[in-house]
């Protein structure tokens, strides 16, 4: 008799537990995992987060979880797992009641950023025809380091490349050129106050 008293006791013990949680859940009253409860959790908590121990490792926020008929706050802490991301548990309202969906790492995917186009300055209008003065109101990109390889024979000058405007900037390649008794002075583009930049040609002397 005695006995049968102390089993009603611990039966109505029980009874605030089941109101707040699902007597389905086996881990309703365990660390958190798989919890539906119909009572909201409290606002996140601020942390203080320690620098890393070392490279690589990831900082893992706390969070609240069901502990014993009641929320309680399970602090954050640093994880090493390298090559992976920490996707973050969270608390998932379904209709009246709250479920934790469990945290978990996942593989971490590097995507490499494409290389950025080039500069181009585009002049309006169409390209000048041969021979005409080329103005360009942009300046023209520093000059490209060309490799100039050897010489097809002693009277030939290396003339460098430049840059030319095609409606946009274009990289002429330099070149070599046979004159036996002549000096390359190498053009440019002069920058004219108020007009822009024009393309002096390069000539022999």
């Amino acid at each position: 008799m005695k006995f049968n008293k102390l089993v009603l006791l611990a039966a109505l013990s029980a009874l605030p537990l089941l109101s707040s949680a699902s007597a389905s859940t086996p881990l309703a009253f365990g660390i958190g995992i798989g919890v539906n409860i119909n009572a909201a959790p409290p606002p996140p908590r601020e942390e203080f987060v320690p620098p890393p121990p070392g490279p690589g490792h990831i900082w893992v926020r706390g969070h609240w979880v069901w502990r014993h008929g009641r929320y309680e706050w399970a602090p954050g802490y640093y994880s090493y797992h390298p090559g992976s991301m920490w996707v973050e548990g969270r608390w998932v309202q379904q209709g009246p009641n709250y479920v934790w969906m469990e945290g978990h790492w996942a593989p971490q995917v590097v995507v490499a950023a494409p290389p950025p186009p080039p500069p181009v300055y585009v002049q309006p209008g169409p390209p000048p025809p041969p021979g005409a003065e080329i103005v360009v109101q942009a300046p023209p990109p520093p000059p490209q380091v060309e490799v100039i390889p050897s010489a097809p024979g002693p009277d030939f000058v290396w003339i460098g490349g430049h840059w030319g405007w095609h409606g946009r900037w274009v990289w002429e390649g330099g070149r070599f050129e046979r004159h036996p008794h002549g000096r390359w002075e190498a053009g440019h583009w002069d920058n004219r106050p108020g007009r822009g930049y024009i393309w002096i040609e390069g000539r022999w002397r």
